[in-house]
């Protein structure tokens, strides 16, 4: 091969390795908890793998900060009507990854470098309209079915956290729902949560870590005065 053909396509390759780099989209996303979020989860949208996690960690105020890159293909569908959820592999419980939905078509395409809200099952069906009691019950059971296929897999040790931090998850999110919707936590969902702590609480004050239990004691009568 000719030297100066060899140097054309080098430089064409060099070309398209700047180009794709230069087309990929970095999102910043915040979370009130990350959920075991990683850095190398994927971002998925409508069954799709358009981007990975590339970081992910506490910003001063606490909250979870988590670092996305977009694949350059799929840019022109991140815009100001995309959400996005952490979800969990139904399959592999401790495996997450990213779920990009759109709440409409359209919308602004959102700039490098964006810094966004990330959202859950539920304040992601509360922005499509759903807050009638109804929806908001049978929302309400899938979330707790959901929640308590995963704990039930969980390894002893890992009980309490993750206990703590869906308790915290219902505190944020019936601050958001109606009256009815909150009588319905409190008669359907609540006694299921009561059970899940009393239960810990027995394997807690074997191993001498009263303050610990003392703590989900503390966190389950906020959400009996919700």
């Amino acid at each position: 091969m000719q030297p100066n053909r060899l140097w054309f396509l080098c430089l064409l390759f060099l070309g398209g390795l700047v180009s794709a780099c230069l087309g990929n989209l970095r999102l910043t996303v915040l979370y009130d908890q990350t959920d075991e979020l990683k850095a190398g989860d994927r971002v998925i949208w409508q069954e799709q793998t358009i981007g990975v996690v590339q970081d992910v960690k506490t910003d001063a105020t606490g909250r979870g900060v988590a670092q996305l890159q977009i694949k350059g293909d799929f840019r022109d569908k991140v815009t100001d009507e995309s959400r996005f959820l952490i979800q969990a592999d139904p399959q592999h419980y401790w495996q997450k990854h990213i779920e990009m939905v759109n709440l409409a078509e359209g919308g602004d395409l959102l700039p490098n470098g964006a810094k966004v809200e990330g959202s859950t099952y539920l304040s992601l069906q509360a922005e499509r309209g759903s807050r009638g009691f109804a929806a908001w019950s049978q929302l309400l059971l899938q979330e707790l079915e959901r929640w308590q296929k995963e704990l039930n897999q969980l390894p002893e040790e890992e009980w309490y956290k993750e206990l703590e931090r869906q308790m915290d998850y219902w505190l944020s999110e019936m601050a958001q729902a109606g009256v009815e919707a909150r009588r319905y936590f409190r008669k359907e969902v609540l006694p299921r949560l009561e059970e899940s702590v009393r239960e810990l609480k027995k394997r807690l004050r074997e191993f001498h870590k009263q303050k610990d239990a003392d703590i989900l004691e503390i966190k389950l009568e906020k959400l009996k005065r919700i």
